[in-house]
């Protein structure tokens, strides 16, 4: 009995720890703001977002745009986010009406806002998806003639469909190509679909019907055991060919667009400021007593703030939105010249800070506004831009004259490929020989290939390290196409010559693109030159009759004038994107631009004797 007891005992004494060290520890899961507020938009919103789901179509509109989202879910959260924001801007108004004591026009405008904020909200909510589809369509249809000449030479090397979409998976050359292989390639893994129905879903699904078109049309080669390396080389051949149409008519598109923009930011701007310096000559004639004591005058300059500062910028982004809509991408990022920007921001606040302290500007800070006030926030606004804007656009000049030339070369050296395949070399015969050739900025890199295809090294490596710093994304796609063709052995001349006469194109677009933008661009400078003059101008002539001197509507020359450097700032981001199809090559416009604004408006002050 004792030894039984005693044992008891001490498995009594052992039991709770061991019962506490098998106890698991409890998983604290944490919730983020934005899911509470998924949750709370799904409980209380759930059976009107299902009306509003079948009422919108949804959720054809998000499948095409490749969100995994559930429509159920996204309308939920936009009425939410519509009924919120109505709220908000709602009671927001009503508190600044009893707290601030507005005038008639602000009054007008903060009942607009606040009734514009909620539709804004439901509108972006709805066009989100149409959007990312717009650009989804576009950014696959500007590599799929690429893209099916890469197919074109995976298959004639021998590589299923499997492989092929498993290795452009993988490739960095692709963007829109790659996103569109790893969700066929989820579909083979995670769903245990075979290639050619993950390919088929796909396709079906896609918002392009080019990509649809063809993708449905070889599935269908595929299953019925038709010549599938002929229909590719054909549609291979017809996709270049339409695609140098296009691009062809975008290009004039483009032009229009900086055409509109350029007649809405100048010739409008232009009209309405001198519409703003008309009737603040009036008020100051109407409110005239005696003209000698006369210097100050109180003008209420919310709407001028209002169209320079919002209305101009936002034209500008819609411009430019559009653009970026309409023109043919390519996959290579500007990061580093976008970084250097960020980099130089707190420098050129530090800049501007300095300069307006030293100019004498620090009465503007306390609501004191005169003509030596208005030519110090030029010196500090003009100083704060050129600090931010000069370095990112050295940089990119720096890129753009390594890539200068690039596509010509490429073009030039893939036609001596073609023609020296047809006799029968192997690609990498090929390549050694055509490096005796001068292709200008491209002659180191096929060097580099030659001499490590002529020691036995491997060409991947060897392009690997050629390759790297180039933002010319047509000629890293045409190497990965050599080498991968080198690789495979699938490298056919046909192929090759539909390549290269598709690079030709591109060289001679680019070329006309630079004789086109090159008239296009000045206009802007023109505009920005009318834009900081003119109305101050007027408003000094009106003034001068009436004997009233220009620093007694000093807050509207401010306006103006910043106003006029912030439109030219938004013209040159503008400028750049429509002639090279990326806004980090607006910075060097944007930059002379707001330089021609201030001298301009600077003469303008010494003209008027202010």
């Amino acid at each position: 009995m004792a030894p039984a007891f005693r044992r008891r005992k001490k498995e009594s004494k052992v039991g709770p720890k061991e019962g506490a060290a098998s106890v698991k520890p409890r998983t604290v899961v944490r919730l983020t703001a934005w899911e509470v507020f998924e949750a709370l938009s799904l409980t209380l919103f759930e059976p009107l977002s299902k009306r509003f789901v079948k009422f919108f179509e949804l959720d054809r509109s998000l499948t095409r745009a490749g969100l995994s989202v559930h429509p159920v879910k996204y309308g939920a959260i936009t009425i939410a986010l519509t009924l919120f924001s109505a709220l908000f801007s709602t009671v927001g108004i009503v508190v600044l009406t009893l707290t601030v004591q507005l005038t008639f026009p602000q009054l007008i405008i903060g009942v607009l806002v606040a009734s514009i904020v909620p539709v804004l909200v439901l509108a972006i909510r709805l066009a989100y998806p149409s959007l990312l589809s717009t650009l989804r369509k576009n950014e696959v249809e500007n590599e799929l003639p690429f893209f099916m000449a890469y197919l074109a030479t995976m298959v004639r090397g021998g590589y299923s469909v499997e492989k092929v979409v498993e290795r452009v998976a993988e490739l960095r050359v692709f963007k829109a190509i790659r996103t569109e292989a790893r969700r066929i390639v989820t579909l083979i893994r995670m769903f245990g679909e075979d290639p050619v129905t993950a390919l088929e879903r796909v396709a079906s699904q896609h918002p392009s019907p080019r990509f649809r078109d063809v993708i449905l049309g070889y599935t269908t080669t595929l299953r019925s055991g038709g010549d599938v390396l002929h229909y590719l080389e054909v549609r291979t051949r017809e996709l270049f060919e339409s695609r140098a149409t296009e691009v062809r008519a975008l290009l004039g598109r483009l032009a229009s667009f900086l055409e509109i923009y350029t007649i809405f930011g100048v010739v409008v701007s232009v009209t309405l400021f001198v519409f703003f310096a008309v009737s603040a000559a009036l008020t100051a004639a109407q409110a005239l007593r005696a003209p000698a004591e006369l210097t100050e005058l109180s003008i209420d300059v919310t709407v001028p703030a209002l169209y320079s500062f919002i209305a101009l910028p936002v034209m500008a982004l819609a411009i430019a939105l559009a653009m970026h809509l309409n023109q043919p991408r390519n996959p290579i990022s500007y990061w580093a010249v976008y970084s250097t920007l960020l980099v130089w921001v707190p420098v050129a606040a530090g800049a501007s800070v300095t300069v307006l302290v030293s100019t004498g500007g620090l009465d503007l800070l306390s609501g004191s506004i005169s003509i030596e006030g208005v030519r110090s926030a030029i010196y500090t606004v003009l100083t704060g831009l050129l600090v931010a804007s000069l370095p990112p656009a050295i940089k990119y000049a720096r890129i753009e004259r390594k890539q200068r030339g690039l596509v010509r070369a490429v073009a030039d050296m893939l036609r001596d490929i073609s023609e020296i395949r047809k006799t029968g070399l192997s690609p990498e015969k090929c390549m050694i020989l055509v490096s005796s050739r001068s292709y200008r900025g491209l002659t180191p890199v096929v060097e580099r290939a030659a001499a490590a295809l002529t020691v036995g090294m491997s060409l991947e490596e060897a392009l690997r390290g050629a390759l790297r710093g180039l933002r010319e994304w047509f000629t890293v796609a045409s190497f990965r196409f050599l080498a991968d063709s080198i690789t495979v052995g699938g490298g056919s001349p046909e192929v090759i010559d539909t390549l290269a006469r598709y690079t030709q194109m591109l060289s001679e677009l680019e070329e006309e693109t630079r004789r086109k933008m090159r008239t296009q661009v000045f206009v802007p400078y023109f505009g920005a030159i009318m834009l900081s003059s003119l109305p101050v101008m007027i408003l000094y002539m009106l003034l001068s009759i009436a004997r009233i001197p220009l620093t007694a509507l000093a807050p509207l020359v401010l306006c103006m004038v910043m106003g006029a450097m912030v439109n030219a700032y938004a013209m040159g981001l503008v400028a750049g994107k429509a002639s090279k199809a990326t806004v980090a090559a607006g910075f060097i416009h944007a930059s002379l631009l707001t330089v021609v604004a201030a001298a301009a408006s600077l003469a303008t002050l010494a003209y008027a004797g202010a």
